[in-house]
């Protein structure tokens, strides 16, 4: 991930052997605020009795910075860089090449020169589905998957209830009872649509200057073709 140190020891990209709370990374992030993963004293990884890991409790991750306030709960939380780019790769980024065998091979890749459709014509599931706005159930379904993909779980099994942790995001955000937290949750789904505008915004320029570099190379290459000099501005 972009701006972060590798994990020691590295995860391994294609199986989730050894994540979850059986590698310090993972282990810190699905972390419930309530223990503290960095005390070897707690004993998350065998099941103890006294530090279940349950949906009742907000994991580390969904926090800015994975900083928890105890005196202020609400602060940071679901404005999380990793939460973000979960949502950008679920839901804005056009296509996948996980699976490419370009980037798949033991051997160095050839360098894919990216043809116009492959920059702009993919869609993403957010234009696809219609989404205009990011919803309290769009941020709970992230959650979610963020915290199956930090797992070691294969399969959605009976360790943790997504299903619960899922409920409790919508809880949080739809039955808010006083007025200033009413206010934060207000500001924090701003927030999440100013960052998703943002982004989109930046990838349709991105998209538009392709184009036009396209453009300009096929007008040079239609006017040397001519014997004409000079290009009309675009």
């Amino acid at each position: 991930m972009s701006g972060q140190p590798t994990p020691e020891p590295a995860l391994e990209p294609r199986h989730k052997t050894g994540h979850g709370f059986y590698h310090n990374a993972t282990a810190r992030l699905i972390c419930l605020v309530d223990y503290d993963w960095s005390n070897p004293k707690e004993n998350i990884c065998n099941y103890h009795p006294d530090y279940l890991v349950t949906a009742d409790s907000w994991p580390l991750f969904l926090y800015k910075n994975e900083h928890y306030d105890p005196e202020n709960p609400i602060k940071g939380l679901f404005k999380n860089m990793f939460l973000m780019k979960a949502f950008k790769h679920i839901f804005i980024v056009p296509n996948d090449t996980s699976d490419d065998p370009r980037v798949s091979t033991a051997e160095p890749p050839l360098k894919h020169q990216k043809g116009l459709s492959d920059r702009c014509s993919h869609s993403h599931v957010a234009s696809l589905i219609g989404m205009k706005l990011v919803a309290p159930h769009v941020i709970a379904y992230t959650a979610v998957q963020l915290r199956f993909a930090l797992s070691s779980c294969t399969s959605w099994c009976i360790d943790f209830n997504y299903e619960a942790f899922y409920n409790n995001i919508l809880t949080f955000f739809e039955d808010c009872c006083m007025e200033c937290n009413k206010a934060e949750i207000v500001e924090l789904l701003l927030w999440w649509n100013w960052y998703v505008s943002a982004y989109m915004y930046i990838q349709n320029i991105k998209c538009l200057v392709a184009l036009s570099l396209v453009m300009r190379t096929y007008l040079h290459t239609i006017h040397r073709q001519l014997g004409r000099s000079q290009l009309p501005q675009l």
